[in-house]
Formats: C-alpha cells, sequence, structure tokens
C-alpha cells in the first residue's frame, strides 16, 4: 500500500498559495513554486505517451517480475552513465526504491553533471531514446516530490546525501548558467532547485535543514561535516524559531564527537564554516587538537591540507600547534606533485594570512612552484602565492623572476586586489620586471580605478615609490598617484606605551622628540629628532611589527626601512620590544641604550 501511495499521489504545485499540495493532505513544507511561470504543467502533464505500454522508454514492473512474486533489485545509481538514464531508472523503480537509493540518485545526477555526457554504446537497462520536455519534466518532479515529502523518513546518511547532491547541482547550475540548447533536464533541475530570481531553493533547504536537525544525534563525523559543506556550498545558514542556526546545531554536536573526525571531515567542516564566516571558536578548537593528536598525518591529502589551513587563517582562530604540524607534514613529503596550484597558493597564503613563521615550508612550496610555473594559470592564484611570500618577508630572486611571464600573461584576468597584490609583492622583492610592470599594467590599473579599496590603493603607492624613486621606472598617472597617496596617509596614528616611554626618555637625555611625523614620501615615523645636526627617524617596533611571536620583521616594516631612507633623506634607527623589555624600569640603562643607538656620548 505504501508503495502505491508513493507511486500514485501526485503532488501539486498550487502557485497562488506558494505551497506544495500533495493529492492525500498539505505537506510540511511551504515554499514559493519552483517553477517559472503560472502554467506548470505538474498537475496537468501531458502523460498519454508517456503511460503508454507501448513507449519504448518505458519497461513496467510487470516486465521484470521475476517468478515468486518477488520484486526486481533495483539498479546500482553508480552504474548508470547518463542523467537522463538516471532519471528513468529512478521513475521506474520509485516504488521499489529505499530511501537510501533515492538520495543517491541525487548524488549520480550532481557527478554526471560535471562530466561529458557519453554516448549510448551497446545495450542499456533502458532503450532511453529521445524523452520529450514533458516526459522527462514528469519523471524528475515524481522523483523530486518523492524525495522532498519523504526525508523526514530519511536517515542521517539519506539526509546528508540527498541534501548535498542538490546543493552540488545548484552550484554546477549557477556556476555553468542558461546554456542554448541545454538539456531539459537541466532546464528542469533549475527550475526545482533554483527561486525564480536564480537563487538557491530557500524554502526547500529550510525544509531539509528541518529535517536534519530533529536527528543530529544520529549523525557521524562524516554526515555532520557533509551536511556542514553542502550548505556553504549554495551560501545559506538556514535559522530556526528559538533564534538557533542550523550550524549551531552542527558545531555542537560535533564537538561531541570530534575524536571521531578523520581528515577529509576535518577538512569538509572547518571549509565550510570558514566559506560561510563562521569563526565558532570551540569547534576549530576542537578539531585542530584532533589534527595535532593524529598519528596519521599521511591520511590528509593535498587538498585537505590546503582546506584546513586556508579555513583556520580564513576565521582568524589562532592554533599554532595545528600549523606546525601540517608545515611539517608538507616539508617531509618528498615531492609536492600532488599539490595542485590551488593547494600551493592556498597554504602559503594561509601562513602569512596567520603570521605563521615556518621558512622550510615557504621554501618547499616555492622550489614546486618554480619548476611547475606553467601550471599557473590562475591569476588569484599566482597573485595570492607572491603576495604571501612577500608578506612575510620571504624574498626567493629566483621565484619571482620565474613568474613575471606568467603574471604579465595574466594581466587582463586580474581583479583590484590581485593587480595591488602582484605589485606590491614585487615592490617588497625588490625585483624590478619592466615587461610586468609597463603600459598595459599601468592602464589596467588605470582602467579599475574605481575598485580599488584603502588597502589596495595604499599598496599601489609603495608600488609607485618603488618604480619611480627607486627603479627609476614609469609610475602612476597623477591623478591615480593622489588617490593613492591619499589613501596610504588616511590611517589614524595610535601611540603605544612602549613608544610614550621611549619619547620619555629621549627627552630625559636632551632631545627634542617629534612624534608621529608625516613625510614627504607618506610614511610616518614614530619618533623624529635632532642629534648632531641630523635628523634621524626613531622607529618604535613592538610586537605587530614581527611575524608571529618571532623577530622577523613583516613585509610592511621591511619596505619601510627601505624606503624612507633613499626617498626622504633620513637615516632609521629601530628600538625592538624585545631589547627595551629586557632593561626592565631602569631608567638609566633605557637611556644609556638610546645614546648609543643615537651616537650620543654618555654623560658618564
Amino acid at each position: 500500500a505504501q508503495r502505491w501511495l508513493r507511486r500514485n499521489s501526485v503532488c501539486f504545485y498550487n502557485t497562488s498559495a506558494c505551497r506544495i499540495t500533495s493529492a492525500f493532505g498539505q505537506s510540511s513544507l511551504h515554499q514559493p513554486s519552483i517553477l517559472s511561470g503560472s502554467g506548470s504543467r505538474y498537475g496537468d502533464v501531458k502523460t498519454n505517451n508517456l503511460l503508454n505500454p507501448s513507449n519504448p522508454l518505458l519497461i513496467t514492473s510487470h516486465a521484470y517480475s521475476t517468478r515468486g512474486g518477488k520484486r526486481p533489485r533495483v539498479p546500482q545509481m553508480r552504474d548508470l552513465q547518463s542523467v537522463e538514464e538516471v532519471i528513468i531508472t529512478a521513475y521506474e523503480y520509485l516504488d521499489d526504491m529505499s530511501r537510501r537509493d533515492i538520495s543517491a540518485v541525487w548524488a549520480r545526477i550532481a557527478l554526471l553533471m560535471t562530466k561529458r555526457q557519453p554516448k549510448q554504446r551497446g545495450k542499456s537497462s533502458h532503450n532511453t531514446g529521445k524523452l520529450s520536455f514533458d516526459d522527462m519534466e514528469h519523471m524528475m518532479h515524481k522523483i523530486f516530490n518523492d524525495t522532498v515529502n519523504g526525508i523526514e523518513d530519511c536517515g542521517a546518511r539519506e539526509i546528508t546525501e540527498a541534501t548535498l547532491g542538490m546543493a552540488k547541482i545548484v552550484t554546477i547550475l549557477l556556476q555553468q548558467g542558461k546554456r542554448r540548447g541545454e538539456d531539459s533536464s537541466r532546464v528542469i533541475l533549475r527550475r526545482l532547485l533554483l527561486s525564480n530570481d536564480m537563487k538557491p531553493n530557500r524554502e526547500l533547504f529550510k525544509h531539509f535543514a528541518n529535517a536534519s536537525v530533529r536527528k543530529l544525534d544520529q549523525f557521524n563525523s562524516r554526515d555532520l561535516s557533509n551536511l556542514a559543506y553542502a550548505y556553504a556550498l549554495i551560501d545559506y545558514v538556514p535559522e530556526f524559531d528559538d533564534g538557533s542556526d542550523l550550524f549551531d546545531h552542527i558545531a555542537m554536536n560535533a564537538v561531541d564527537i570530534h575524536r571521531k573526525f578523520n581528515a577529509q571531515d576535518i577538512s569538509n567542516m572547518t571549509w565550510a564554516y570558514a566559506t560561510l564566516d563562521i569563526p565558532h571558536a570551540v569547534l576549530f578548537e576542537a578539531l585542530g587538537d584532533q589534527v595535532v593528536a593524529s598519528k596519521h598525518s599521511k591520511d590528509f591529502n593535498p587538498q585537505a591540507i590546503s582546506n584546513t589551513a586556508w579555513a583556520y587563517a580564513k576565521v582568524g582562530i589562532d592554533h599554532p600547534e595545528l600549523f606546525e604540524k601540517l608545515a611539517n607534514h608538507i616539508v617531509k613529503t618528498d615531492s609536492l606533485n600532488q599539490f595542485f596550484p590551488q593547494a600551493l597558493s592556498n597554504i602559503v597564503w594561509a601562513y602569512a594570512t596567520a603570521r605563521v613563521h615556518h621558512p622550510k615550508l615557504f621554501q618547499k612550496v616555492a622550489d614546486a612552484a618554480i619548476q611547475r610555473v606553467r601550471e599557473f594559470s590562475n591569476s588569484q592564484h599566482v597573485a595570492n602565492l607572491l603576495w604571501a611570500n612577500a608578506a612575510m618577508g620571504i624574498v626567493d630572486k629566483q621565484l619571482f623572476l620565474s613568474f613575471v611571464p606568467t603574471a604579465a600573461k595574466l594581466i587582463n584576468t586580474y581583479n583590484n586586489q590581485d593587480l595591488a597584490n602582484i605589485a606590491w609583492a614585487y615592490a617588497v622583492a625588490g625585483v624590478d620586471a619592466p615587461t610586468l610592470f609597463n603600459d598595459h599594467f599601468i592602464n589596467k590599473c588605470v582602467e579599475k580605478e574605481d575598485g580599488f579599496e584603502t588597502e589596495a590603493l595604499s599598496q599601489l603607492h609603495q608600488w609607485h615609490l618603488w618604480q619611480t624613486k627607486e627603479e627609476s621606472n614609469p609610475g602612476l598617472p597623477i591623478d591615480l598617484q593622489e588617490r593613492c597617496f591619499n589613501a596610504f596617509i588616511s590611517d589614524e596614528p595610535t601611540v603605544s606605551k612602549l613608544q610614550d616611554d621611549v619619547v620619555a626618555q629621549l627627552s630625559h637625555i636632551g632631545l627634542d622628540p617629534k612624534e608621529e611625523v608625516l613625510l614627504g614620501s607618506g610614511y610616518r615615523i614614530d619618533v623624529l629628532v635632532e642629534v648632531n645636526g641630523k635628523t634621524i627617524g626613531v622607529e618604535v617596533d613592538g610586537p605587530h611589527h614581527f611575524i608571529g611571536k618571532g623577530r622577523s620583521p613583516l613585509a610592511r616594516t621591511i619596505l619601510k626601512r627601505r624606503q624612507v631612507p633613499p626617498i626622504d633623506g633620513i637615516e632609521l634607527v629601530s628600538v625592538p620590544y624585545w631589547n627595551w623589555d629586557k632593561l626592565g624600569k631602569d631608567q638609566a640603562k633605557k637611556q644609556e641604550y638610546l645614546r648609543h643607538l643615537l651616537s650620543l656620548k654618555s654623560d658618564r
């Protein structure tokens, strides 16, 4: 009886009421019509041809009946090689399919949509022929409604597989857009899974979220991570009436079983939260501890390593032990040939963003990138790779020289931030590249002028200084120069207690210190003093001038130290925080330290 109901309870889309209704009562799912327009064929689909027993597209269940009255065994979705074949098979076996079988339909469709559909060869389980649009629509609606109406009866794996399959299909449809002459299955999938404004059908995925949250305690680590991954793909965080959201509940359940998470689970889970900008500290801490505790670093494939490092850096979660373990694993790997360019780029971007100093890692990635420079065809991957090395003050001349032709070839594909990152990275590295930074590059900056944010304009200012003052090369046109300069000087200076103390001691030794002096280059000097007729800039370098907790200066510190003396004619000296901290509260020692630094004679 249940099979008969599933097969024959045709659902109707009531566009005026914006609800999905069933011939046997109102569904709990309330959503806008997912069929475009008001003339849905679903309730009155012309099925005479489809239901005709002589139609070669159909092989009825009677034709498959076996002796003893047993129902046929449902074909494995993984054995089907086209979307059309999956749809026909699922429709024909719908009353014999388990919930797991039905969820597998959506996973298989998603996978096949990313592949080139093969021509039918030899015998197939169905003579697929050429389905009319009406036939295909009827079949797909039947499968879709069976999935939606039965989601509450699904277990954790089935809910996750159906949700993830549909989310992947949505992603594919959005990435590829509408195509002329596309298959009818794509047109129908777009109507089913996207709303009228061509965004994911949130009411549909909210329905799945409601079914999920009631059973999350039954989800294992793989189910939880895949569920989070699915909703991150469609950029949707379902919220519930009590003010919580799906990701609150996923995190709580994941923390409880975090010791059962493997490398792929951790990668998918952290990537999902980072993609949605959800910095759940407790979850990230627990999963990071799991990575550190694991004795099987080899379980982390290149993509898992890249995604995990990227996720922690993206949400700003500090977990030094995790970064150290992942970096050591990469360094010990014999070859990075299995790491795609995107993975190599994301890894160093993550370490630079998190300010984790690991020179051996950067060298390993740089060597691999140099060997495989021709594989880098994505502008963002190139820009991030070079920016990361520069940001960490790691200047591998060979790396920057090797990427000049590739970076130049991709100029037309750079976005604003990529242009600024490339320019700034080469400025930090001090690697002259006239074939990259030519009129075409400058014209591209002018063309995109209105899209640069303040940080990018500041980067271009430093590049302009390098080009015009250090290398005597052409720079930016005057209007863009002024915008960049104004952006560069726009940050309000802040004075630390460390700087206050240094200034006080400079006064005690008879100098007249001036603070936060703006120079012609646009740089601000912490303290300016006159010593024996010479102007000297005193830079009070606190912890934020260095990488992590180490003593390696950040790129911005390196660039300032290099550019100010030749451009502004001012000698710079540095007071690093660790030297000052060693002097404690002994003012005499502090004053003697400053006299020695500035080559002043001691009063003693």
